[in-house]
């Protein structure tokens, strides 16, 4: 009897001692990266309903000096779409609607024929994203559109769109479209329904819809952020920069792809809802986690980021499944990077909410869930165009370059980006920094020279600069390569109307 009282306490020394090591080794990574001033947020880590890890870091408010706290509420950005997807489904256990029922049925406005309810849900519709407000946008720029705005913008349309079930392509309108299918099914606002049926069923107390259009004040929302690649601890306030005027502001009343605010514990509340059966029916959340099929019998997998999950109806399905079966999905937008984890075989969650741009909260929200099952993380790569540009600040032209010489070969830790790196150089050159700034994009166009776009923006750096010879070889490469650059040929015909040879005529 001794011996097995001994035995019992080894093991339960052993248990605390593996849970003490994957906390210290979750607040390892989250802290190194929030030094780093890559993560300012909420993390929350759950295994079987008992508590692994909860942090807060940084600033909900920067300019009121107010700390991100336990039920401080973010901005969920995609991670909406799982609860919009939620709805759908709800409606399909009331035999409301039929997944594979066309999308005419229930909007007969609709211009596409063939679309299924199933593919809005999957992504496999054909639909575009965002772009088909190009044209309405042009023509009324003080316009905010809603889901109302959708089918008119379709029929305007004028690209091509490949058949529905042909490929995978992510597509905010099509769940746009699925409020629209729930407000007709169920009789209700998308804010009505969402308010009764989801949050208040899973007794999310401090969750909500929040829009351009659909005020919602609320003292303890975070407030959301971005910083320029070259200053990554100097956070700007989103609402601030006229560069995200068109997703926060005219596209900022479509509901359905995101605008669900909420928190850490009232995510969790919807996890054991689910969990629990109290909002769908087990044999429903298995389709939901099954992947979609495309026309040619592939399943429906993601064309973008690491191409590591499948796509059901509103959850990726990570294809890795050595720690068993992980159902997530992840959200971004301008001041938001969140990310949702559940391993439904092992009853595991994580929570990663973020109020900063860090485009890496995504995989590092995958490392956490590596980590709680005792499995090494991936390793995570730097944007070296942000270390450039960093160093060009900091430390001038001759230091950066040659970090930037030592460090490319590096590609274990490093990525090289021609967007990013020409990001960098026009958030320089148009903050103070004209130099610099054309210090950069000029290295954009050695290590990237068959893109028609590096030369059109080092052309502009150059004008700034008052290089304007230089500026019309550059922007006349561009418009060579390329066509189709009208405001590059504008900006050149501009140039040449200066040339003292041009104006003594």
């Amino acid at each position: 009897m001794r011996y097995l009282s001994l035995t019992i306490v080894i093991c339960f020394y052993c248990i605390a001692s593996t849970a003490q090591e994957v906390r210290e080794k979750l607040d390892s990574l989250f802290e190194s990266i929030y030094k780093d001033h890559a993560f300012n947020g909420n993390v929350l880590v759950v295994e079987k309903g008992k508590e692994i890890y909860r942090r807060e870091f940084g600033y909900a408010n920067v300019e009121d000096h107010q700390l991100n706290k336990a039920d401080t509420r973010f901005q969920l950005a995609s991670v909406s779409k799982t609860f919009t997807a939620t709805a759908i489904l709800q409606l399909k256990e009331k035999n409301k609607l039929k997944l594979d029922d066309p999308v005419q049925q229930y909007l007969p406005d609709f211009p596409l024929t063939g679309v299924t309810i199933r593919q809005l849900l999957q992504h496999t519709s054909g639909l575009q994203d965002y772009q088909i407000f190009e044209k309405p946008h042009r023509e009324d720029t003080g316009r905010i559109f809603t889901n109302a705005d959708i089918i008119p913008a379709l029929k305007r349309y004028e690209m091509v769109l490949p058949p529905p079930g042909e490929r995978w392509s992510y597509s905010n309108i099509g769940y746009g479209l699925l409020v629209l299918i729930i407000e007709e099914c169920s009789g209700m606002s998308y804010p009505a329904y969402m308010e009764r049926y989801i949050f208040r069923a899973a007794g999310m107390t401090h969750t909500y819809l929040a829009s351009a259009l659909l005020r919602h004040p609320d003292p303890e929302r975070s407030v959301n952020y971005d910083f320029y690649g070259y200053a990554p601890a100097d956070l700007l306030r989103v609402d601030s920069l006229p560069r995200y005027r068109i997703p926060n502001t005219i596209l900022g009343g479509i509901l359905g792809p995101g605008y669900v605010v909420s928190t850490t514990d009232d995510l969790l509340r919807f996890d054991e809802a689910l969990y629990g059966n109290r909002l769908l029916r087990q044999e429903t959340l298995e389709e939901a986690w099954t992947p979609g099929t495309l026309n040619n019998g592939q399943k429906a997998a993601m064309g973008w980021g690491s191409g590591q999950s499948y796509y059901g109806l509103g959850w990726n399905i990570l294809r890795d499944t050595s720690i068993g079966k992980v159902v997530w999905h992840s959200g971004g937008a301008p001041g938001i990077v969140t990310v949702f984890l559940r391993n439904i075989s092992r009853r595991q969650t994580v929570i990663v909410l973020d109020n900063v741009t860090h485009r890496n909260v995504h995989g590092n929200g995958i490392n956490a869930m590596y980590l709680l099952n005792h499995r090494p993380p991936f390793p995570e790569k730097r944007s070296l165009a942000s270390v450039y540009a960093q160093t060009l600040v900091s430390g001038g032209p001759d230091l950066a370059t040659a970090q930037f010489n030592t460090l490319k070969r590096d590609t274990a830790h490093y990525y090289l980006d021609e967007r990013e790196l020409n990001t960098q150089g026009l958030e320089l050159l148009w903050n103070g920094y004209p130099a610099l700034g054309l210090e950069a994009l000029k290295l954009n166009t050695l290590l990237f020279p068959g893109s028609w776009n590096v030369y059109d923006s080092y052309a502009a750096a150059l004008v700034i600069n008052n290089r304007k010879d230089a500026a019309i070889a550059m922007y006349r490469l561009s418009v060579t390569m390329n066509p189709g650059n009208n405001e590059g040929r504008t900006a050149l015909q501009k140039l040449l109307e200066q040339m003292p040879q041009n104006k003594s005529r």
